[in-house]
């Protein structure tokens, strides 16, 4: 159970807000420092939403997230820093905390609706405090970029 608490406390970096955490099965495991939600899993923390079939939240020595990991039917929306709001989806999301990155495998789209940006690949890695993006296609499908551009005022 310190394993819970210890989850909720520090399921994502510098964060004070409340985090609601719904899953049909909630399995911690103290000495392997895994835990585990099975499901139905719904993540939620002010604007930020999760939703998968199944996540896997990874500790380190100090009980601290290092690792998280969003398994099945994967749906995001996320609000940066910036306040500008992403959503996606794939089969896999993979979230370090350190590096804040996100890596989203499989069948993997991001958009940023308001600007009607769009990336869409095998695997797509973010960090975001960096502005850095890859996106990684495949055989069957190249990794594929959509911006809509700015009119230019007339002058």
């Amino acid at each position: 159970m310190k394993i819970f608490i210890l989850i909720l406390t520090f399921l994502f970096p510098l964060i004070a807000d409340e985090i609601i955490i719904d899953a049909q099965e909630l399995i911690a495991d103290e000495k392997s420092k895994v835990t585990q939600l099975r499901g139905n899993v719904q993540i939620t923390r002010i604007n930020d939403k999760l939703n998968c079939d199944e996540a896997y939240i990874f500790l380190d020595k100090n009980n601290k997230p290092n690792k998280m990991q969003a398994l099945g039917n994967v749906k995001f929306w996320l609000t940066l820093e910036n306040n500008r709001k992403i959503q996606g989806k794939a089969n896999e999301l993979i979230y370090f905390p350190n590096l804040q990155e996100y890596q989203i495998i499989g069948n993997a789209f991001v958009e940023e609706p308001a600007k009607k940006n769009e990336v869409k690949g095998e695997k797509i890695i973010i960090r975001y405090k960096e502005g850095y993006i890859n996106i990684v296609g495949d055989n069957k499908a190249p990794a594929r970029l959509i911006f809509k551009l700015d009119k230019e005022a007339k002058q």
